[in-house]
């Protein structure tokens, strides 16, 4: 048996023993990295707040929290603008714009997004914590 299919049986065994979904716990065999950043204002090109690597499959990279926000992509099937909200956030309601930026591959597609956010706390909660740095 190729060390490709001995992999993914043993994935979907941990999957099986675990109660978990099997596409979960099996990672794909191109993953997917971003380039997240923040920018001050409602452009791209307003000044840099702050900027990481996540990786998904496996989990990894720059970003302070890689699971949360590779699980909120693959609950949106990598869609950006489809990435359910957190729930229970609560950000106060002072306008200090951000714009966050996306660029990167997800399973083999190329990732350009942008959106503004009306503060960081709101980035962080509205993007199911992809923003969240």
């Amino acid at each position: 048996m190729p060390w490709t299919h001995a992999l993914t049986a043993a994935g979907l065994a941990v999957a099986a023993a675990l109660g978990l979904p099997a596409q979960e716990a099996v990672p794909t065999a191109s993953g997917s990295r971003l380039v997240l950043t923040l920018h001050s204002g409602e452009s791209t090109s307003g000044r840099v707040q702050g900027s990481v690597v996540l990786e998904c499959d496996p989990d990894g990279g720059s970003h302070p929290h890689p699971a949360t926000a590779c699980a909120a992509l693959r609950a949106a099937r990598g869609d950006l603008s489809a990435v359910r909200a957190t729930r229970g956030v609560m950000c106060p309601m002072i306008y200090a714009p951000v714009t966050g930026e996306a660029r990167g591959d997800w399973g083999g597609r190329t990732v350009r997004f942008t959106r503004t956010y009306g503060n960081r706390c709101s980035a962080a909660g509205e993007s199911g914590g992809v923003f969240g740095f």
